[in-house]
């Protein structure tokens, strides 16, 4: 497993990218896919870039525990905007829970300091005081579900509008690192970093059953355009994570 040490400085974005390990939706797909792998590597690269120039976050003041590049090299993709609603639904659907990458981040969230709480129980959670404990769930929640959910909507919104992965791939990197600020202090540091939409748009929360039968309803029978998973914005309330956009690309972020 390629795995950076807590102690390696990271030289910039790119080493990075070169360095951590590969995950596929389709694993035996990618080997004649040199050029394509190449151009998504560059597009993440130049988001992550974005985002520590934004943050101020120079090269030597962070350092890359553990993280993965995880490929959405489904063949849909490249005709996503000729897909119905309902087509991309189901085809989400499928993928939502995918276990080779809710496989590859447990072994990321076991790299954390928070993991000895990461294995609690919600019950367990909810009778804490210890606020590391209230952090490990919401660590968990974002790396397992919430980031890679937003990750699927934003690439879905961006083949579909933009018809994007004609010579990429659509792709998720999960980044587990140290940073030290401007003050000497040491934070941990969890970046979910996309090539999708790159804007913030605007997707259905959450709501109440009620809601969603109407919702569902005027679905059946009028919807069309994009599926979104939604949720992102409570999503990030509830996992302490924000969303910093970069024209070709998003970092979801949490601890800094």
């Amino acid at each position: 497993m390629a795995m950076m040490q807590q102690s390696q400085t990271v030289d910039k974005p790119f080493t990075v990218l070169r360095e951590i390990d590969l995950v596929a939706l389709r694993p035996n797909d990618i080997k004649e896919r040199k050029a394509l792998l190449a151009a998504t590597r560059e597009s993440i690269t130049r988001v992550f870039r974005d985002f520590l120039a934004v943050m101020e976050i120079s090269d030597d003041r962070i350092s890359v525990l553990d993280g993965f590049l995880f490929l959405f090299n489904e063949p849909q993709y490249l005709t996503w905007h000729t897909l119905t609603w309902w087509e991309q639904r189901r085809y989400i659907q499928s993928i939502k829970e995918h276990q080779l990458y809710t496989g590859r981040a447990q072994v990321l969230l076991t790299r954390s300091y928070l993991a000895p709480y990461i294995g609690y129980a919600d019950a367990m959670v909810a009778k804490s005081t210890e606020p590391d404990v209230k952090r490990a769930w919401m660590r968990k929640r974002l790396v397992l579900k919430e980031c890679f959910w937003n990750g699927i909507d934003t690439i879905s919104h961006a083949a579909y509008y933009q018809k994007k992965y004609q010579n990429m791939f659509p792709a998720l990197c999960l980044v587990l690192c140290n940073v030290i600020d401007k003050n000497g202090r040491e934070t941990e540091l969890f970046l979910g970093i996309d090539n999708g939409t790159g804007f913030l748009y605007k997707k259905k929360s959450r709501e109440s059953a009620l809601f969603h039968f109407f919702y569902w309803v005027y679905k059946f029978f009028f919807r069309k355009g994009v599926f979104y998973i939604g949720g992102l914005e409570l999503g990030l309330l509830e996992t302490d994570a924000k969303l910093s956009c970069h024209g070709s690309g998003a970092v979801v972020y949490q601890g800094w």
